[in-house]
């Protein structure tokens, strides 16, 4: 059957799935193919036609829909929502967010008034599509979903209506949408082909999945570290939401998922959601049955991290659920079996599924609610405690208030203590921060803030007893995330609320610092950390001259952390202090005047130890092998957080490109270097180091720097442990005699330990080493995947962050206990000189989601503190 025809019949079938082609014949509202070109499933429709087709209806029904924007992409492209309900409650919506907020706050809203409220409010449903730009079709469905509801003479739609209000967000994702669609185009020929070969199917490296700054956006819902997560979030804060769908794509053999979702559960959820969930699942079930579509739950996709746009939104009180469609990555796709899916087929699957959401909150649309005020009465009545970040313990106190402003933009209240207090037999002082438990959003306090959320007994049993049989582990993505923990602040949970005055806390993620009182003739102090280097990054900019004291020191009475900055006036320009107090404001960081440079213990600021800051030229793997969300997390950290510019190199070019304009190059985490540099290429980057660069390599690409061959790094990658510690075969034949004995043997022998799906764990530094100045003396370290490596000797290098003892390793999540024993002391930082350069290998991807603000400092210090300690060309 000719392509085209395929298509026509599958728009018929989704037609006859909408019930509505009588109000389709109607040309009201209009046709998608009137507006961009084309029907439905024919072609891809691009952002910029999406956001077309959405004015168009509005222009068609002004009295059912409004639109609005609510941030923009990395590129420029607009992210828009559009809101369709009846016109009555279009007319009010100002009224209906009023009201839904009003639930939100029980403390406010009596149960009386609340009744009210839900008698006379309709609920909100929530649509949001394609996170991921490579997942095409929902947006596409959100068109024609849209279309109907829009369509006055659809009586069962503007049934609904009266019951309802639906919010669109169709394109979260445009520049990666635009990304995907500009590589398929590329590759299409005079027909869709959909063969898997096919180079329409066959995105390039770093494919559509991601935003513009490389980064998952499903992964960024409480770190919100980007321009589109940081928008939608506040969108969904602003109108409270009673239902909240992220609908997604998977794999092309697959068929359609939704709700209930597989095990591990998230213990901090609401029960009444889990049931609400089960509901929505069922009658999306008989939609399904009736169209003929295939689809399954609970077999994946849990409902644990609560970091995606399905997981972020339940500590909100909303029902909030994620949808999968088997995707055809283009127009047309032949699965195993041998089917064709068509891109019709796919935007009918999340259609039916759409339509099925807001039928089902219509018909429960006073439950929705009543639930809705529930749960934010049981955040206050099971609020007891709270949770104290000490912000004057922590080595880093701007990194807690950036978890501050965080936590608020998550919508939790934090107050600022006015005055010192006491709470969990501590003492505590004005400026730390309390997170009140008897709050509306008290789970989602708890899930943020607990050092450990536990997983289910009987699931961990099943797990161990998959891994026991050789299976893989059934845990989705990270199991531990704990806030404070990945900001190295210190946290405790009090059992009672302090007794001290507040202030309350806004999102403001930089808290303005003014410089200290005093004498500056000599020049001024910067304290370290994330503070300290903000200020460092914009000074070496500014084009200030900038030492670095890596021991601590006492001046004047006063003593000074090891990686102090030292700004001297000699060499500054005229207007030092001006700039100071700027950089100060802008950065947060601590500053003190220096009226002397008399030192009266530890080293001189005018000592070799006092080593000079260059403004470096870096570099950067870019391209295969490198995992693009490393890429985009140390590319987005580095420039957008710190301001320091970055040349992304195309990988195959760094074989035998000209290095030695840069002091410092790295590696992202990512797959086989050596294939695509060759022997030569690393013979390139090793004569590079030798002639004093500063070679960085981040996670799984510390393969590379210690490959026996690259001749970069004596530390080795570690193969698994058998049970009792022993790394050899046994030879010859054997005798099996119990089930252990068989588990056992067929156990481990010399391959990759067990991979980790994400852990928090407790790591000790080095801080006599200057990869280690002014980096707190212990830290929280994402540990994933199965690479451990063996530790350098004393006259091999330093290891200058590795984990702790076996007992202490683990801070937060699920760690098998093999791992757990040989994870012990193992490096996760490395530095070793080699030539006149540096050689640091970080075995974990230290600026993962960009949200391991503690490691910031680490990864800073490679690349800013690595060329000072060098013989190579220094930087600008």
């Amino acid at each position: 059957m000719p392509y085209r025809r395929r298509v026509a019949c599958s728009l018929l079938a989704l037609s006859l799935a909408l019930g509505a082609a009588p109000a389709l014949a109607q040309q009201n509202p209009p046709e998608l193919l009137a507006v961009v070109g084309h029907d439905s499933g024919e072609r891809i429709t691009r952002s910029a036609d999406v956001r077309r087709y959405f004015e168009a209806l509005r222009t068609a029904n002004p009295d059912r829909m409004v639109m609005g924007d609510y941030a923009q992409s990395w590129e420029g492209r607009p992210l828009f929502w559009a809101a369709v309900g009846s016109p009555r409650n279009i007319a009010r919506l100002d009224a209906i967010k009023a009201a839904t907020n009003a639930l939100a706050d029980p403390r406010k809203t009596s149960p009386e008034q609340a009744r009210a409220l839900i008698n006379d409010t309709p609920a909100i449903v929530w649509m949001a599509y394609s996170v991921h730009g490579n997942e095409i079709s929902p947006a596409d469905a959100a068109l024609i979903a849209a279309r109907r509801l829009t369509d006055s003479l659809d009586a069962e739609a503007q049934g609904w209506l009266e019951n309802v209000v639906v919010v669109f967000v169709p394109t979260q994702n445009p520049d990666g949408r635009e990304r995907f669609i500009n590589s398929f185009e590329a590759g299409l020929g005079a027909q869709p082909n959909g063969d898997p070969l096919s180079a329409e199917r066959a995105e390039p490296w770093p494919s559509g999945r991601f935003n513009h700054n490389l980064f998952d956006l499903n992964r960024d819902w409480f770190i919100q570290s980007q321009p589109e997560t940081q928008g939608h979030s506040a969108l969904i804060r602003e109108w409270r939401p009673q239902v909240v769908v992220d609908s997604h794509e998977m794999g092309t053999d697959s068929s359609f998922f939704f709700p209930p979702e597989a095990q591990p559960l998230n213990p901090w959820i609401y029960p009444p959601i889990l049931d609400a969930r089960e509901r929505f699942g069922r009658n999306t079930a008989g939609r399904f049955d009736q169209a003929g579509l295939d689809y399954f739950t609970r077999e994946t996709f849990d409902a644990f991290y609560p970091g995606y746009g399905d997981g972020w939104p339940a500590y909100f009180g909303a029902v909030s659920m994620t949808y999968e469609q088997g995707s055809s990555r283009g127009l047309l796709a032949r699965r195993s079996s041998g089917e064709m899916l068509t891109y019709a087929d796919t935007v009918k699957g999340h259609l039916t599924a759409t339509l099925s959401t807001i039928e089902t909150a219509a018909r429960d649309r006073e439950k929705l609610l009543s639930d809705f005020y529930a749960f934010h009465r049981d955040g206050i009545a099971g609020g007891r405690g709270a949770y104290v970040l000490s912000r004057s313990a922590a080595a880093d106190p701007a990194a807690a208030d950036k978890l501050a402003g965080l936590l608020v933009r998550s919508g939790l209240e934090v107050g600022r203590a006015t005055a010192s207090f006491s709470a969990c037999g501590q003492t505590y002082q004005a400026g730390d921060y309390i997170v009140n438990l008897a709050q509306p959003q008290r789970r989602m306090a708890e899930t943020l803030l607990a050092k450990d959320v536990p997983l289910d007994a009987k699931f961990l049993a099943e797990q161990e007893a998959r891994r026991a049989r050789g299976l893989g582990d059934e845990i989705y993505d990270l199991t531990g995330w704990s806030l404070p923990l990945l900001f190295n602040v210190p946290s405790q949970r009090c059992t009672g609320a302090p007794s001290v005055q507040t202030a309350a806390v806004g999102p403001e993620l930089i808290r303005p610092a003014a410089v200290a009182q005093g004498d500056a003739t000599y020049g001024y102090a910067i304290h370290p950390g994330t503070a300290g280097m903000r200020f460092l990054t914009a000074a070496l900019t500014d084009k200030l001259p900038v030492r670095s004291v890596e021991e601590p020191f006492t001046l004047d009475g006063r003593a000074y952390p090891g990686g102090t900055f030292i700004v001297p006036r000699a060499g500054s320009p005229a207007d030092l202090d001006e700039r100071v107090r700027r950089l100060a404001a802008g950065s947060g960081a601590q500053v003190t005047p220096l009226a002397t440079s008399w030192v009266s213990s530890g080293p001189s600021v005018g000592s070799d130890k006092a080593t000079v800051i260059v403004a470096p030229r870096v570099a950067m793997a870019w391209d295969d092998p490198t995992e693009p969300e490393s890429a985009g997390s140390i590319r987005h950290v580095l420039e957008r957080e710190y301001g320091w510019p970055v040349t992304a190199v195309r990988t195959r070019r760094l074989a035998n490109a000209d290095l030695s304009r840069y002091q410092v190059l790295i590696l992202p985490s990512g797959g086989n270097y050596e294939q695509i540099l060759g022997e030569s290429g690393v013979a390139n980057l090793r004569a590079w180091v030798q002639a004093g660069g500063v070679l960085i390599g981040v996670g799984s690409a510390s393969r590379l720097l210690t490959d026996p061959d690259s001749k970069l790094l004596e530390s080795r990658r570690e193969s698994a442990v058998s049970g009792d510690g022993d790394k050899s075969e046994k030879d010859g034949g054997s005798e099996i005699a119990t089930d252990a004995e068989y588990l056992a043997l067929t156990g481990h022998h010399g391959g990759a330990p067990d991979p980790v799906a994400g852990v928090l764990a407790s790591a000790v530094v080095d801080n006599e080493h200057w990869l280690g100045a002014g980096v707190a003396p212990t830290l929280s370290v994402m540990v994933r995947g199965s690479d451990i490596y063996t530790p350098l000797a004393r006259d091999q290098g330093t290891n200058v962050v590795r984990l702790a003892g076996p007992d202490q390793v683990l801070a937060s999540g699920q760690l098998w206990a093999e791992n757990r024993r040989q994870l012990a002391y193992k490096p996760v930082a490395m530095a070793s000189e080699v030539g006149r350069g540096q050689v640091v290998a970080f075995t974990q991807d230290v600026t993962m989601r960009a949200f391991l603000e503690g490691l910031k400092p680490l990864f800073l210090n490679a690349v800013f503190r690595g060329p000072a300690h060098t013989s190579g060309t220094k930087g600008d």
